[in-house]
């Protein structure tokens, strides 16, 4: 609503009060058509003063075909690799279930692999020793317990010996 409009409606609105409320010589007495009247002009002065509204929003382009350009492929993550825990699991001294654990991997922790051992009595048969990332020791833990992720090519393999100590 424009200040113009607004003051104009607060002015009607003092004279009617003033007029209602009895203020000046007598009382004066409006008739239904007066304050009919009146109405309609507040309802009038209220449809004039309405609020400006923006133009519509333009419609973005549509987007038009671009021909195919020359394939990229995609290069291979850098760094060293990792893993991820799918679930809760034992760090452990070896290579095997017979070893000691000396920690936990839970979900979701991260640690650098940094050593593999291939074990045939397990399905899969590898185990990862790995550099914790997260809070917590260095140790094995198996690969079914965990995500790969990097490239695997350049992890060398270390030889176990299989005096495992007692369980922890």
């Amino acid at each position: 609503m424009s200040r113009n409009a607004f003051l104009g409606i607060l002015v009607l609105l003092a004279s009617l009060l003033g007029a209602c409320s009895g203020i000046g010589a007598g009382t004066a007495t409006r008739s239904a058509e007066d304050v009919i009247a009146t109405a309609e002009a507040l309802a009038d002065l209220t449809r004039a003063a309405t609020v400006q509204t923006l133009p519509p929003t333009p419609e973005p382009p549509t987007a038009t075909a671009t021909p195919p350009g020359p394939t990229s492929t995609p290069t291979a993550t850098q760094g060293p690799p990792f893993v991820e825990a799918d679930y809760n699991a034992y760090v452990r001294e070896g290579p095997d279930e017979s070893f000691a654990f000396v920690d936990y991997f839970l979900e979701g922790q991260r640690g650098e692999v940094i050593g593999r051992y291939e074990n045939s009595d397990y399905n899969p048969p590898t185990w990862w020793y790995i550099r914790r990332i997260d809070q917590g020791k260095d140790g094995w833990v198996w690969s079914g317990a965990v995500t790969f992720f990097g490239e695997e090519s350049g992890i060398p393999v270390i030889s176990v010996d299989f005096t495992p100590s007692p369980e922890g």
